[in-house]
């Protein structure tokens, strides 16, 4: 994706009401302004939380006057989870357990409006971490079925951590494959979109390890890339390499109706 095009995708989004309308606008799938969105909204989350959590005595105040959590939450746009987090810490409850088992809270009004706060939060609600847990493992799936298509021998992460390598790629490939003119050995699955901070995030924690121990490789960005990102030497690769995949749709669909 060009960076004018994602930079109109980025600013025309201000949450998941506008997913639909944003996708049909820009041609894009769905999921890949999901994905967007995601990051976005991560990354608002950083520069606010710690300045709205210095209120956090204000907001206990505001919901003990009749306030619900998620108006409070989106008063100050914060995903309505962390509102509802940081209203049970306030109030001396630890969030974790409570956000686990909701039916354990000891107040009526405040099990309903934290299942409320949870179900209108699809980024950092518990549901949510699962739904991005099941795109990580549906793209390799994805990548493990068009492996094995190719006739392509590897070993997993797994297989490789059981060997004691600590920072291992999804898939190693036992012997080198071509891909476009370049020999690859090893690949790696991200069910997300691969924007600036997210790929360079990944290049100091992951990749740049990988080529030091593995050579040059192949990294699927599920949700789409933008042109300009860089890896000397490596592949970058998103759903549109794998079309033709019975659980392509599936993968690009999948959590994005709540």
């Amino acid at each position: 994706m060009d960076i004018d095009t994602y930079e109109q995708i980025y600013s025309s989004l201000q949450g998941v009401d506008d997913i639909d309308r944003v996708s049909e606008m820009f041609s894009q799938p769905v999921g890949v302004i999901y994905s967007i969105l995601n990051q976005k909204t991560v990354t608002n989350v950083k520069k606010i939380f710690s300045r709205v959590q210095e209120r956090s005595g204000k907001h206990l105040a505001m919901w003990q006057k009749g306030t619900t959590i998620v108006q409070i939450a989106r008063k100050n746009r914060l995903p309505a989870t962390l509102m509802a987090a940081m209203i049970l810490a306030e109030m001396g409850i630890p969030k974790k357990p409570f956000l686990r088992s909701i039916e354990e809270l000891p107040d009526m009004r405040l099990k309903k409006e934290v299942k409320e706060a949870m179900q209108s939060d699809h980024f950092f609600s518990p549901r949510a971490h699962e739904v991005h847990t099941v795109k990580g493992k549906m793209g390799e799936s994805i990548l493990e079925k068009w492996l094995q298509e190719q006739g392509v021998s590897y070993r997993t992460e797994n297989d490789l951590r059981a060997l004691g390598i600590a920072k291992t790629p999804d898939f190693l490939l036992d012997y080198p494959i071509e891909i476009n003119d370049k020999q690859i050995s090893w690949i790696e699955s991200k069910a997300l979109f691969g924007d600036e901070k997210e790929h360079q995030y990944y290049m100091k924690k992951q990749f740049t390890d990988y080529e030091g121990n593995f050579g040059t490789g192949m990294v699927v960005y599920w949700y789409g890339f933008l042109d300009g990102i860089k890896m000397d030497g490596h592949l970058i690769k998103d759903y549109r390499f794998f079309e033709g995949s019975d659980t392509i749709d599936e993968l690009l669909n999948h959590g994005v109706q709540w």
